[in-house]
């Protein structure tokens, strides 16, 4: 925040929009809305409400466009060397063996930081896709080819991967990419140092009128699909938390059908030992039945034998 002096000496805070914007564009995907919403109404708090509304229409990056971004923040140095070498390409148009030298140092460069970042297999702490990753390679060549569009790579701010094809710069829709109007839109440095955010006067004539009309139009567009975006956000969150719920009771499933697979096998052995134990039984009483039988027939036998020894004792 810097503190500016009005007049009657009474100072004004006023919050710095271009450093919240590439805050914005530093953060994790998936906080950049709330992040957004949340800058805005600073802003506008601080009494700024064009900065607020700059903030307001930023749009939320694609996948590539993020990870082209951070790249961007953690590799300036590899990045404005690609940006100053699309420099040398230019002046270079009329002489043929340069052209082809520094066209194969681009391929070079570019495959260089693009195959460091597939191998690592993710940036700033997000895995990053095959797509991701081609779409790196061709807006690090875009960067390359027009000076616009290597400017908004620099600052780390776009919404969209970029193409270089044959008639200039398009999106990853394939739809032609104006990167000077993003670069007002976002606050990319120029090649001055400067922002591109202008101070001119509002069009006057029905032309013009007609531009800011159509200006509208894609503003509210744009605040509809980022509040589509929230959305998203907020039914993907639900939906992760839905699908760790499932997994838990699926692992919880899968826990006790193991168990009750355990306790069948237990059972089933229970069974044959109870099996092998009556059979054990039966064949021990059996056995009694046969001693008692022969136990009574002793006694018997005895029996007798004292009744004779008393009768012969009588004599």
């Amino acid at each position: 925040m810097t503190t500016r002096s009005t007049g009657d000496g009474v100072t004004d805070d006023a919050l710095d929009v271009d450093a919240l914007v590439d805050d914005l564009f530093a953060l994790p995907l998936e906080q950049f809305v709330v992040a957004r919403t949340a800058a805005a109404k600073r802003i506008k708090a601080s009494g700024d409400a064009v900065g607020a509304e700059r903030v307001g229409r930023l749009t939320k990056p694609t996948v590539a466009a993020w990870v082209v971004n951070q790249v961007a923040r953690e590799r300036p140095d590899d990045v404005a060397a690609l940006v100053s070498l699309g420099d040398e390409l230019r002046d270079a148009t009329a002489d043929r063996t340069r052209l082809r030298t520094l066209d194969r140092l681009r391929r070079e460069r570019v495959e260089r930081v693009v195959g460091e970042v597939r191998d690592a297999g993710e940036i700033a702490g997000r895995a990053v896709s095959g797509t991701a990753v081609d779409r790196l390679a061709e807006t690090l060549t875009a960067a390359v080819m027009d000076p616009d569009a290597g400017a908004l790579v620099r600052a780390g701010r776009l919404s969209q991967a970029l193409q270089h094809v044959g008639f200039g710069i398009v999106d990853e829709g394939g739809e032609p990419a104006d990167v000077v109007e993003l670069r007002a839109r976002t606050g990319a440095v120029t090649d001055g140092g400067g922002t591109a955010d202008g101070d001119e006067e509002p069009p006057a004539d029905a032309e013009e009128d007609a531009e800011a009309a159509a200006e509208r139009e894609v503003e509210e567009s744009a605040a509809e699909v980022d509040r589509l975006e929230a959305e998203r956000d907020d039914a993907d969150a639900r939906a992760r938390e839905a699908g760790d719920a499932v997994g838990q009771v699926e692992d919880e499933l899968a826990r006790v059908e193991d168990e009750l697979a355990r306790l069948a096998d237990e059972r089933e052995a229970l069974r044959a030992r109870l099996s092998d134990a009556r059979n054990a039984e039966s064949a021990a009483r059996e056995a009694l039945d046969a001693v008692d039988e022969r136990l009574d027939a002793a006694e018997e036998r005895a029996a007798a034998a004292r009744k004779a020894r008393r009768a012969a004792r009588r004599r």
